[in-house]
């Protein structure tokens, strides 16, 4: 049994093209078909829900700064910080935007800013 983030099955425009977060009209919607994660900060106009991540403009997606990612581990009165290891992209659905149909809805800025 997989541990997934989101719930949402992979359907053409989910909810009928409303987000049922905030009632507007999204661009995409994105939801994680097995494990999977994306990784770094994220910056964008969205809404998470249980099912799926609803976008409503593109999504930047910058590397993590140096910092990041550490996570708490161990019982009370032993807990230490220990890090994360990256894990790749993997088997995450993205639903059309009728505005950019070739387009994937994410930008991913290199390391030096450009």
């Amino acid at each position: 049994m997989t541990d997934r983030i989101m719930t949402g099955d992979a359907d053409e425009r989910p909810h009928g093209g409303t987000c049922p977060a905030c009632k507007r009209e999204y661009r995409r919607a994105i939801t994680f078909t097995d494990d999977g994660v994306i990784r770094g900060e994220l910056a964008g106009d969205v809404c998470i829900t249980p099912e799926y991540l609803f976008t409503h403009s593109t999504i930047t997606v910058a590397e993590p700064d140096d910092d990041f990612p550490t996570r708490e581990v161990g019982a009370m009165g032993n807990r230490r910080e220990e890090s994360v290891e990256p894990t790749a992209v993997t088997d995450v659905w993205v639903s059309a935007d009728p505005d950019d149909p070739d387009g994937d809805g994410f930008v991913f800025p290199d390391a030096d800013g450009e």
